[in-house]
C-alpha cells in the first residue's frame, strides 16, 4: 500500500475540522452550515478518491518527500480536495455565488490539506 488506510483517515478527517474551523473563524461567508458540509464532503471525497487512487495503482513513487519535504501524495491530497470540493460546494451549497469565492474557499482547504498531508 502507498498510503495506509488509518493515515488518509486522519488526514481527511484533520483536514475537514481544520478548515471548517479556520474558514469559520476567517471568512464570514463561509460561515453558513450548508456550505461547510457542503465542502467538507467534497474534500472528503477527493482526499479519498486520491489516495484510493494511489494504493490500487501502487504509485509509491508519489509518496517520496521532495527537497521541500512535500511529496507527490500530500500536493495531490490538496489538489483533489480543491477539485471535489469546489464541484460539490458550487453545485450544491452556493451555486448563485460568484466562482471567487467558491474556488477561494475550496483552495484554502486544499492548502490546509498538504500541511495536515504533511505532517500527519
Amino acid at each position: 500500500m502507498v498510503v495506509e488506510p488509518i493515515e488518509f483517515v486522519v488526514v481527511t478527517v484533520a483536514s475537514v475540522v481544520l478548515s471548517a474551523i479556520v474558514l469559520a473563524v476567517v471568512w464570514p461567508w463561509a460561515r453558513d452550515a450548508r456550505r461547510l458540509v457542503a465542502l467538507a464532503v467534497g474534500m472528503a471525497i477527493g482526499i479519498v478518491a486520491w489516495n484510493l487512487m494511489l494504493d490500487l495503482t501502487n504509485a509509491t513513487a508519489m509518496n517520496v518527500d521532495s527537497a521541500y519535504r512535500v511529496s507527490g501524495q500530500d500536493v495531490g491530497s490538496g489538489v483533489f480536495a480543491i477539485a471535489v470540493g469546489s464541484l460539490v460546494l458550487g453545485l450544491v451549497a452556493a451555486r448563485r455565488e460568484a466562482a471567487g469565492r467558491v474556488v477561494g474557499t475550496a483552495a484554502i482547504a486544499g492548502l490546509i490539506t498538504i500541511v495536515v498531508d504533511l505532517f500527519a
